[in-house]
């Protein structure tokens, strides 16, 4: 199987302080893979070094075989539109209607009509369980949970190969989590995508990740499937989830 992401040595330093040590690992294309660990563990530096965001690390970064840190600016831009990100608080423009937050991409950079975008974010929108009228809404009055979904159509109305969400349960009641769970997953099978998702809810991993990847401290402690992880693994972060479980 084909490796879309390639991460070997990374090693990251903010403000004279080394927030990622010396981490590797690789990503298969299709594959679910769920980067787990508690607050400050290093996991969201990790995923803004991987995009592009933060330039400065020491280490290799390959994503659909180009090391990022050696290509242009238009080429790192090119790379990026065919990876989706949803933002732990949604990140919707709160001055837009739903299918203009959905379909922003294409309002502003293509030669499509309004009416023919709209169409595009009623049919992504549709795909998430909700409704076409929602699609006239202002986010203000939207739930928790449909605002999550909305982000989510956003992402997937550009056709991404990869996707990235960063924290999705965080701020959700329990059954909205639950609704939402069930959703990545269908959303994985149904466009085929190569999931990277960012935690540190141990119950979502357990449900989503084919592999999780557990970071503290800034390095990879652990990584495997859940249930080798429920085996052998002593860190808090599982082993209070494993106890909560029996």
């Amino acid at each position: 199987m084909e490796n879309i992401i390639i991460v070997k040595n990374l090693s990251v330093n903010l403000g004279g302080r080394e927030v990622l040590k010396d981490i590797s690992f690789e990503i298969e294309k299709g594959s679910s893979v769920v980067i787990i660990g508690q607050s400050g563990s290093g996991k969201t530096v990790l995923i803004k070094t991987i995009l592009g965001i933060i330039k400065s690390y020491k280490g290799e970064i390959y994503i659909f075989g180009e090391n990022i840190n050696r290509i242009s600016e238009e080429r790192l831009k090119e790379i990026r539109e065919r990876i989706g990100m949803v933002f732990q608080n949604s990140a919707l423009f709160d001055s837009l209607s739903v299918w203009k937050n959905v379909g922003f991409y294409y309002l502003y950079h293509s030669d499509k009509s309004e009416e023919e975008i709209k169409n595009m974010s009623i049919e992504i929108l549709k795909k998430l369980g909700l409704d076409e009228n929602v699609a006239d809404m202002m986010p203000e009055e939207l739930s928790g949970g449909m605002k999550k979904r909305v982000s989510i159509a956003r992402c997937l109305i550009s056709q991404p190969e990869i996707l990235f969400y960063d924290e999705p349960t965080t701020g959700l009641d329990p059954i909205t989590s639950e609704n939402l769970t069930e959703l990545i997953k269908k959303i994985h099978k149904d466009f085929n995508t190569t999931d990277i998702t960012v935690t540190h809810d141990v119950k979502l991993a357990s449900k989503i990740g084919e592999r999780l990847i557990l970071i503290d401290n800034g390095r990879i402690i652990e990584s495997g499937t859940y249930e080798e992880l429920k085996k052998k693994s002593k860190h808090p972060l599982i082993r209070s989830y494993v106890e909560i479980e029996k």
